[in-house]
């Protein structure tokens, strides 16, 4: 039969029937709401960020870590032998080189890049480098309630409760290492516990799950506190030939960063840190964990200014969920519970525990998963049962209820801080209250006026972050129906999808 013939007896239309199977598919509706979500927005700079993007940018630019020519936009960098260095953990920056090696490349430009396209550089790195994997994360999140006994659609509503109703929103916005972070911590324990409790253990699984563990400690050295145990889980799971391949993506990852402090500060284990114009980050007595404030504790958790629940309320529900959950996953809850408290007690820990300019406690940003699959925990005892006593069927009405009023109200918190400026100033002690809401009800959306080039955020000044619909020419309020629509358009998708495959 000729090559012809064979292509004639091929189906047509195989690629849009391809298509249509995969978002038919509800985890591919819930990725694809979440990163719409996500890569929706532009911040523009801050410290942080400028900080990191002045490595991608040397190492781009220059094929150095030297950042000398770009760290006047910064106040978070370090000094070495009269040199400036990114004083972060350096694998989000590291994440952005490829993507913006090609954008250098390809972007019509003049020396020095134009600052609208350099803008768009950037947002393409944040976008491919943190909100994809964010994004992921998300979707493993919901992969991991289920391998937990959390059925569809509790476990799709838990996914999005942690993807537009905690932090996870505003930090997948941003080139900061804390969600990144937490998105590789989440995925590798999604890959581990479901070779538990059924999934074949694969070299490949297993080694994509020491990857992601090692390369959360590359993006955000604080991580390792939740790395290494997770990792022990992983030696305990697997068997002997697949262990293996989990400690070879572990040490791929921690090899490159070794790598990294031996040659830029002189050692394996000489950290930025140590040469940090601030004196803060050499506090601790591992990874910053010390003496824990209670009234940073107080404050992280219900304050104002930083609290957790006061802006993602819904978590509160982690300690009920915790106590069901470990009635049949104990190992997998003490894991979780592990990740929360030991990052409670570090950003307890640090003296600037509020973060500088946040949108709430961002140390704990990468716990977040872990405290929001505890949450979720609730969930199936909410579920109604047939034959139900009347009183009980009340009790658990009421539980959904709450759980819900509490997740829309989170989601509104973060959506509002995400649309308006998720970096926020510290003189405010009210910030919700002072700045994010009364800009949001006017319209006053991406308000940031500092440039990824630019060392402070000037009152007044002209703006610098946009999202996709100002892009359009709309403002205010209107630059958010497109969005609006995406996420009509993919959530109606999914509950589609849902129903299709519900036994019901």
């Amino acid at each position: 039969m000729s090559a012809e013939e064979r292509v004639e007896e091929l189906p047509p239309w195989t690629f849009p029937a391809r298509l249509r199977g995969m978002l038919s598919r509800p985890r591919v509706l819930l990725f694809l709401t979440l990163f719409g979500v996500y890569a929706y927005f532009y911040q523009a700079g801050g410290w942080n960020q400028n900080s990191r993007f002045d490595l991608t940018r040397a190492l781009v630019e220059q094929g150095s870590f030297v950042i000398d020519r770009y760290a006047h936009n910064t106040g978070d960098d370090s000094v070495k032998d009269g040199h400036h260095y990114c004083d972060k953990a350096p694998g989000a920056s590291f994440l952005c080189v490829p993507v913006y090696a090609v954008f250098h490349r390809l972007a019509a430009r003049p020396n020095p890049m134009p600052p609208d396209l350099l803008a768009v550089g950037v947002w393409l790195c944040i976008v491919l480098a943190v909100s994809l994997p964010s994004a992921l994360g998300a979707t493993y999140l919901e992969r991991l309630a289920f391998a937990l006994g959390v059925p569809p659609p509790a476990s799709f509503v838990l996914a999005l409760a942690y993807g537009l109703g905690t932090m996870a929103l505003p930090y997948s916005t941003l080139l900061y290492g804390n969600q990144l972070s937490g998105s590789l911590l989440v995925i590798a324990f999604a890959l581990l516990v479901e070779v538990r409790f059924g999934k074949a253990a694969t070299w490949a699984r297993a080694f994509g799950a020491g990857a992601c563990l090692g390369y959360a400690v590359v993006t955000e050295y604080p991580a390792a506190l939740v790395a290494a145990p997770l990792a022990a889980y992983g030696l305990f799971v697997l068997d002997r030939r697949c262990a293996g391949a989990l400690i070879l993506g572990g040490v791929a990852a921690g090899a490159l960063l070794l790598g990294y402090h031996s040659y830029v500060f002189g050692g394996p284990l000489r950290f930025p840190y140590h040469y940090s114009i601030w004196p803060t980050p050499h506090t601790g007595w591992f990874m910053g964990i010390g003496r824990p404030n209670g009234e940073a504790l107080t404050g992280i958790l219900t304050g104002e200014y930083r609290g957790l629940f006061h802006t993602a309320p819904w978590l509160a529900f982690a300690l009920p969920g915790a106590l069901l959950l470990a009635r049949r996953y104990l190992l997998e809850t003490l894991l979780c519970v592990w990740a929360v408290l030991a990052l409670l007690w570090l950003n307890a820990s640090i003296p600037p525990w509020d973060g500088g300019w946040a949108s709430g406690p961002r140390y704990l940003v990468p716990m977040l998963p872990f405290a929001s699959l505890l949450a979720g925990g609730v969930l199936p005892w909410l579920l109604p049962r047939p034959g139900q006593p009347s009183a009980q069927l009340s009790v658990r009405l009421a539980g959904v209820v709450l759980f819900g009023w509490l997740t829309l109200h989170s989601v509104a918190q973060q959506f509002a801080v995400t649309a308006v400026k998720p970096e926020l100033p510290t003189h405010l002690r009210r910030p919700y209250a002072e700045l994010v809401w009364p800009s949001f009800r006017r319209g006053e959306l991406a308000i940031s006026t500092q440039s990824i080039e630019m060392r402070d955020n000037p009152t007044g000044a002209a703006r610098q972050a946009w999202n996709l619909g100002m892009k359009l020419g709309l403002s205010g309020h209107l630059s958010l129906v497109p969005l609006y629509a995406w996420v009509a358009a993919t959530l109606a998708g999914l509950i589609r999808a849902l129903s299709a495959r519900s036994p019901s």
